[in-house]
C-alpha cells in the first residue's frame, strides 16, 4: 500500500549555522515525516522554517 504524500511547513532550531543536511532530515523525521523533498524557506537567527514534502511515518513501525 502506498502512503499519501503530504506537504507541510515546520520550524526547527539549529544549534549550528549553517545547518547540516543530516541534522535537518533528522529533525523532519522527529516531526513524523519521511522527507522526500524539503527546502529552507526562511531563517530568523537560528530558527529555520522548512517546507517539507514526504510520507507520514506510522508510530507503529
Amino acid at each position: 500500500m502506498m502512503s499519501e504524500i503530504i506537504s507541510k511547513t515546520i520550524k526547527i532550531i539549529s544549534p549550528d549555522m549553517p545547518p547540516k543536511v543530516n541534522f535537518i532530515e533528522k529533525e523532519i523525521i522527529k516531526n513524523n515525516i519521511e522527507p522526500l523533498r524539503w527546502a529552507i524557506v526562511d531563517v530568523n537567527e537560528n530558527e529555520l522554517t522548512i517546507s517539507v514534502s514526504g510520507r507520514i511515518l506510522n508510530a507503529s513501525n
